[in-house]
């Protein structure tokens, strides 16, 4: 699913003005009409390839980076927000360090970028004291990233080296339309999650924004920049910079202070095993709307209570050495766990029985496979690292055999079996429940030598969770038909259940 010309060249304006390059002259540098220019700026027309050569050689920009960007798909986002967790350390001249003296003019989006990047890392050096946070704004139309992505890498990189300093990031964004900037918007967001300072995105209503953009960056003990277009109206490519001792400084701060009590929060997020995040999400379940979920095995929803409660019984029956305390704890958690897991089932079958709105699972043949094989319970399975967590194959045919009754009895219940989900799609088990809210579940940070830890996020926005659910849709009717269709699926399922194979 390639980026509509809209999304993948609004920028072209953006980049050709930043140069000071105008409508006119461009027409001379790449020999094409001003009225042609002017339509795939706008996203009317979709550029050719050749006209995006063209434009890089006027611009001065690496060979195939606009066509690139054009190009690129909204479904691997989320990929690239996984597989880029540890980019590069930034490269900063050492030159760059924040300016001395008080009041100095920036000049261009650049500057005003190099000039952000060195404050962030020299406050990353410094353990942050107790209250203090970065605050940083992006709430105009474009990203300033969007103008010199190659400091992309680099500011990205400050900022997480300062979130595992231990600093707070409070950034506050403002969240555009299109699908496109929502799913970016996301994937650095989960970028910064999950290290020992905390990542706080909040959201700015539209009302309550400037018809200019006006930003600031403040570092506690670096200074303070505050950002403003004053040759356009859609980005930021002029600001001051205050040092921490100015009183402009202090002003700045109570400034920020007031942006972020007009702003919403845009995520909560919470420990990989935590059960108030397992009690908030069940409340989201309740919520009128679809539910449509993305997952390596089946629902938990949809297995039997008296399936989970013989496999809890046989984990805290497992012979094993456990102080009074240890074992106490276990069956606290173990009922906690299994007290949720009745809720779930209830709210399941009541939204089925309701027959107001859809659930949509997909999973995956392989872990379908391993269950019957070896009792594999789903990788997100809190109990499934547990002694004797194994599913008996008795149990795991009546959990198969309960979801064949729900796929017979609820045409509003349906499953799709696929032999691989694309990881575009499936970086991380979500699914959105009812209208506006998303559920990442235990987001995999891939590399823990930074000492990250996975977490749990929930995403309360209607236009997020709606970008989402266009995305599922997307996925789902791609499949191919033996995989959704309803009654081919309860035939695959019947015969692995009739004739169970080792894997």
């Amino acid at each position: 699913m390639g980026r509509k010309s809209k999304q993948g060249t609004s920028y072209l304006r953006l980049l050709r003005e930043e140069r000071g390059i105008s409508l006119t002259e461009m027409a001379g540098l790449v020999g094409y009409t001003k009225g042609y220019i002017s339509a795939v700026e706008t996203g009317v027309s979709k550029p050719t390839t050749a006209f995006l050569h063209a434009y890089e050689r006027a611009l001065g920009v690496d060979e195939g980076s606009l066509a690139a960007s054009a190009e690129q798909a909204i479904s691997q986002v989320l990929t690239t927000a996984q597989a880029g967790l540890m980019p590069e350390p930034p490269k900063i001249d050492p030159s760059l360090l924040p300016v001395a003296n008080k009041g100095a003019v920036l000049e261009g989006v650049q500057s005003i970028l190099l000039q952000a990047i060195a404050m962030v890392t020299a406050a990353a050096k410094q353990s942050p004291w107790p209250g203090a946070e970065i605050v940083v704004t992006f709430q105009s139309e474009h990203d300033p990233l969007t103008v010199f992505p190659e400091l992309a890498i680099p500011w990205r990189s400050a900022l997480r080296q300062a979130l595992h300093a231990g600093w707070n990031v409070v950034h506050l964004w403002r969240l555009r339309i299109e699908n496109q900037h929502r799913f970016e918007l996301i994937a650095r967001m989960l970028s910064m999650l999950g290290y020992r300072g905390k990542y706080q995105p909040y959201l700015f209503p539209n009302h309550v924004l400037p018809g200019a953009p006006a930003d600031v960056i403040i570092v506690p003990g670096q200074g303070a920049l505050w950002l403003f277009g004053s040759r356009q109206s859609k980005h930021v490519d002029s600001g001051f910079f205050f040092a921490p001792d100015s009183p402009h400084y202090q002003l700045m701060s109570q400034f920020a202070t007031m942006m972020r009590s007009q702003t919403q929060p845009l995520l909560e997020v919470y420990p990989e095993r935590s059960l108030d995040f397992k009690a908030l999400a069940l409340q989201f379940e309740a919520e009128d709307g679809a539910q449509l979920l993305l997952k390596e095995g089946l629902s938990f929803q949809s297995m039997p209570i008296a399936i989970r409660s013989a496999c809890i019984q046989r984990i805290l029956q497992a012979p094993l050495v456990r102080s009074l305390q240890e074992q106490t704890h276990l069956e606290l958690w173990c009922q906690q766990l299994l007290d949720h897991h009745r809720q779930r089932v209830h709210l399941f079958e009541q939204f089925l029985q309701d027959r107001q709105h859809e659930a949509r699972h997909v999973v995956t043949k392989t872990a379908i496979l391993r269950l019957l094989s070896d009792g594999e319970l789903p990788a997100d399975d809190w109990l499934r690292d547990q002694p004797q967590s194994q599913l008996t194959l008795a149990e795991a045919l009546a959990w198969l055999r309960h979801v064949i009754w729900l796929l017979q009895v609820y045409p509003n219940y349906q499953l799709a079996i696929v032999d691989a989900i694309d990881p575009a799609y499936f970086p991380v088990a979500w699914k959105v429940e009812g209208r506006q809210t998303l559920i990442l579940e235990s987001w995999q940070v891939t590399d823990t030598e930074d000492g990250r830890e996975n977490v749990n996020i929930i995403i309360h926005d209607r236009t997020i969770a709606h970008s989402f659910r266009d995305h599922f849709f997307t996925y789902w009717e791609r499949l191919a038909n033996r995989e959704r269709n309803k009654d081919a699926v309860i035939d695959w399922l019947q015969q692995h259940v009739s004739q169970p194979v080792k894997l």
